[in-house]
């Protein structure tokens, strides 16, 4: 499986364990303004045993050598079954991730090949059931899974959805659409008209295989990680994004505000995103 490494100094395979950390996460998703449901689907799970949170508001969590799984999925396709392929996507991802992990080795640092191979499980789950369902035929969605351990990300990709860093007034793009533009890029004479540079080369459940593309990272107190779906980057610009991301209001109202901008700016699609800002564990009681 390919891994997606970006040249930044944000990013190392081997980041210093930081010790004690606490989590803020705020998940919020909407229908935007020109579709008639929404078939965006985010989770929030810990790793230590909890039950997944579906709350929207602002979530606290310590964050151990377990660790806490984040995820968005988009879906696509007919007779709402885009909305079935995304809600699969978050419903089963958590338990095939369980599945991998032993009580025993839950606290094993190197957990890119349990995330792997959960993202591969639950896309074959999705893809049985759209061989199930005629009115489900073609239906699939994209994933980017994020688990948070002390002092890294593991991202998990496949489709478009994007995962962010934002540390120090910076803006980093951790993960690449898996796109036809992307795939083409750098082929000389090739000229992609439209939207079909946006067409993606894989979705969960959309093939018989998928190949998920793993990216590794350092986190730091006082980053935010975001976790979007294209409704978001597409409608909001990256010097949007940052702005809001650095601003002083609270996270909760920074994930409200990179909504309100995507529909502001016409919210032709679903926005989901999920952002999580890390701190050290002396300041969750001073915040909250």
């Amino acid at each position: 499986m390919a891994s997606h490494n970006p040249p930044s100094p944000f990013f190392s395979s081997h980041p210093q364990d930081l010790g004690g950390l606490s989590i803020r996460v705020s998940p919020l998703t909407d229908i935007g303004r020109k579709r008639k449901n929404n078939e965006d689907n985010y989770l929030v799970l810990p790793l230590d045993g909890e039950i997944p949170h579906h709350e929207t508001g602002e979530l606290m969590f310590l964050i151990g050598a377990a660790g806490l799984l984040l995820a968005v999925a988009d879906g696509m396709g007919g007779h709402q079954s885009g909305e079935v392929a995304s809600r699969l996507c978050v419903e089963h991802l958590g338990e095939e991730l369980f599945r991998r992990l032993p009580e025993a080795n839950r606290q094993d640092e190197d957990i890119t090949g349990p995330l792997r191979q959960a993202v591969e499980a639950t896309h074959r789950i999705v893809y049985n059931e759209s061989l199930k369902d005629p009115a489900y035929e073609g239906m699939g969605s994209t994933i980017t899974a994020a688990i948070l351990q002390s002092g890294r990300i593991t991202l998990a990709q496949v489709g478009d959805s994007r995962a962010y860093l934002f540390r120090q007034g910076a803006l980093s793009l951790m993960t690449e659409d898996q796109t036809l533009g992307n795939l083409m890029r750098g082929d000389e004479g090739l000229g992609l008209g439209g939207h079909a540079s946006d067409i993606l080369i894989q979705a969960m459940g959309a093939q018989p295989e998928v190949n998920v593309v793993m990216t590794f990272a350092r986190v730091e107190p006082y980053d935010v990680v975001l976790l979007c779906s294209d409704g978001l980057y597409k409608t909001v610009s990256d010097e949007e994004i940052l702005q809001t991301l650095g601003s002083d209001a609270p996270l909760k109202s920074r994930a409200e505000n990179l909504i309100r901008q995507a529909n502001d700016n016409g919210g032709p699609d679903n926005i989901t995103v999920i952002l999580a800002e890390i701190e050290p564990q002396g300041e969750i009681n001073a915040r909250a």
